[in-house]
């Protein structure tokens, strides 16, 4: 009985530190950025972090712009200039 509580207590825990990688736009301030927009629009907000991103041989495959905003990370992932997908982490 006290495998299966703390078995469903961690499922609870996790379900709640899952992202959301299938939307396709995020406000950041009094803009949208949606799937498909120019690297231009996600540069004009100043990204708190930025990583390259590579493929499993070492090359380029990207850039992930991380903006830490009140409770919440978003990750805009960009590839050949166009916003790819964007990703929403509750903190």
């Amino acid at each position: 009985m006290r495998v299966i509580l703390s078995l469903a207590v961690g499922l609870l825990l996790t379900a709640s530190v899952q992202a959301g990688c299938d939307l396709s736009s995020a406000r950041l301030g009094n803009q949208v950025l949606k799937v498909g927009d120019a690297e231009r629009k996600v540069l004009r907000h100043d990204p708190d972090r930025t990583v390259q991103l590579e493929n499993r041989r070492g090359g380029a495959a990207g850039i992930r712009y991380d903006f830490y905003l009140h409770g919440k990370t978003i990750q805009v992932y960009v590839r050949a200039g166009r916003i790819s997908r964007i990703c929403h982490f509750n903190d």
